[in-house]
Parts: C-alpha cells; structure tokens; sequence
C-alpha cells in the first residue's frame, strides 16, 4: 500500500488493511491502520483559540496514516481543539481533532485525528 493511498484510507483492496499483532513490533502498537514515515511533509494549521482568535502554523509530519498523523508544531494546541489541516504540495486538506499535545525541547509533539480522510481540493 503507497502512503497516499493510506493518506486517503485506502489501499489496493478498496480499504487500508489492519495492523496485525506481529507488525506490531516489540512495542504495543493499537492503531488500526500502519503509521507512515512522511519524509519532509509539512502541514499549515488553522484553528481558533480560546478567545475565538484565527491561529495559524506551519507543522512538520512525524509520522502519519489514513485516520491521523502526529506533527511537531513551534506553537501548543490543546487537546480538544479541532483544527483545519491543509499540505499545498500534494494539493490535500481537511480537518482534525488535537487529541494530545506533548511539549517538547523547543516544539510540541501533537497528535491528530482526522475527521475525515483528507480530500483534494478540486
């Protein structure tokens, strides 16, 4: 399966495929579909503070799959928040729910989850 088709959350068998226990690795892995090292991927943030404010931040993708992907971000979003999500390079947006926000050295490690896969903007 090409990481675009998991991007879409789908694979050549029409749906991305379950992870299975011994793909798992020697840590506990309970996410459904397989995480996808994305390279030099970058996504642009957009959500509103709590004061209703318009926020906006550039991302680097850790990692990511056809549910969600995990970022590093200069700026914290609480978990909770539901972000619009848009990479100009491949053309894809759509939106996600901040689920945890871990700071970091000098960033914050956030894991979102798509509301929906992402879709392209035509």
């Amino acid at each position: 399966m090409s990481w675009f088709g998991s991007l879409l959350g789908h694979s050549s068998q029409g749906t991305a495929s379950p992870v299975t226990m011994g793909e798992a690795g020697p840590a506990a892995d309970n996410r459904y579909y397989q995480r996808i090292n994305s390279g030099n991927l970058r996504f642009r943030l957009s959500w509103q503070d709590k004061r209703g404010k318009t926020k906006r931040k550039n991302a680097k993708v850790v990692d990511m799959n056809g549910t969600g992907a995990l970022v590093e971000c200069g700026m914290e979003i609480p978990p909770g928040s539901f972000v619009y999500v848009q990479n100009p390079d491949l053309g894809m947006m759509g939106s996600a729910y901040v689920r945890r926000c871990e700071p970091q050295l000098f960033s914050y490690q956030i894991g979102l989850q798509f509301a929906a896969p992402l879709t392209h903007r035509f």
